[in-house]
């Protein structure tokens, strides 16, 4: 068996799973932040006014995050005849408290299982009742009764784990994961990296892991805020007009929480733009870790400071990623540029 092409394999089946979580998150985490703004701590335990009813549908929706995982990784894997299984197990996963984790194993449980169901071979005119019937029946019934009596508990037991362990956050360890998720939201800038950072920080939030959340929302924002300050810094000596203009579109994206309006920089110049924005993005969460500054929204960067526990060092720790990543990357502009000048010469 090659592995590497099944741990990539593994990476596109998660990506995928993630990429249809998305809007699913943002929905339902908006909804939750403007109730949580508005309505104040009380929403979470009524439904009398509009903000308990905006906390109830986003609330409900952030519940969801484990079926779509499941129902999208088994999907990508093995198609339209993958989502019902998964769905089913999936919603029982999470009724069990398996959170994100158990999501993600139904979903390659129940994948690669009907994958191989859809390949034994059955009579041509039996094959609508293989699709409709047999394997829908079967992969529910094998992948529920094995999470159910085999590894559901464990991977709850492992779920309440983690979640103690980023409620209980503080110190080193805080700084390291916030610095973690920084580079790794930074990385690719949107790809596969950037999805498992954002899903793992979005579990967090559910679970009210906050420090994780911050670092991982604050990340958003920060690339293309420092490659729009780079270019004010660096102008036309280091950029061309038509960065510039990207810079100032940069701008606007980083402020709405759009990471892929760094993507033009670092399509141009990769070897010096994606180290600088994995540095500075690092730096700035890691900072607002050592701050010891959370916010308990589902906000981007710029959106989450009025937000945020402590407005000035939060914005203080954005200032330190936005700075770092324009004067690193305007560095590293200025040294291999002299250094060809003084080949030529």
């Amino acid at each position: 068996m090659n592995w590497k092409k099944f741990g990539k394999e593994l990476a596109n089946h998660f990506q995928t799973g993630v990429s249809y979580m998305i809007p699913l998150v943002t929905a339902a985490g908006l909804l939750t932040s403007i109730a949580v703004i508005f309505g104040g701590t009380n929403v979470w335990n009524q439904t009398s006014n509009i903000w308990g009813n905006l906390r109830l549908l986003g609330q409900t929706g952030l519940g969801f995050i484990p079926v779509i995982i499941a129902a999208y990784i088994s999907y990508s894997i093995a198609d339209r005849p993958g989502l019902a299984p998964a769905f089913i197990v999936g919603l029982v996963a999470s009724s069990m408290g398996t959170g994100f984790l158990g999501g993600m194993l139904v979903g390659l449980l129940v994948g690669y299982l009907v994958q191989w169901l859809k390949k034994i071979p059955m009579p041509a005119n039996l094959t609508a009742v293989k699709s409709l019937i047999v394997i829908p029946f079967l992969a529910t019934l094998v992948v529920g009764l094995f999470l159910i009596y085999v590894v559901g508990d464990p991977i709850k037991a492992m779920t309440v784990a983690l979640t103690a362990w980023l409620k209980g956050m503080s110190g080193a360890n805080a700084v390291l994961l916030a610095a973690l998720l920084g580079g790794m939201m930074a990385v690719d800038m949107g790809g596969p990296i950037n999805k498992i950072a954002y899903a793992f920080g979005m579990a967090a939030f559910t679970s009210g892991g906050y420090q994780a959340s911050t670092a991982m929302l604050m990340a958003i924002g920060i690339p293309p805020l420092g490659m729009f300050v780079a270019t004010l810094l660096g102008g036309k000596k280091l950029y061309s007009d038509a960065e510039i203009e990207s810079g100032r579109s940069a701008l606007v994206m980083g402020i709405v929480g759009i990471t892929e309006g760094t993507i033009p920089f670092a399509v141009a110049d990769p070897v010096r733009v994606i180290p600088s924005i994995i540095v500075g993005t690092a730096a700035g969460c890691a900072t607002n870790a050592l701050f010891g500054t959370y916010q308990k929204t589902a906000l981007s960067t710029v959106m989450a400071i009025p937000f945020s526990s402590n407005v000035i060092l939060y914005i203080v720790a954005i200032l330190v990623g936005v700075i770092i990543t324009a004067l690193l990357v305007n560095f590293l502009k200025r040294f291999t540029r002299h250094n060809s000048e003084a080949k030529e010469g």
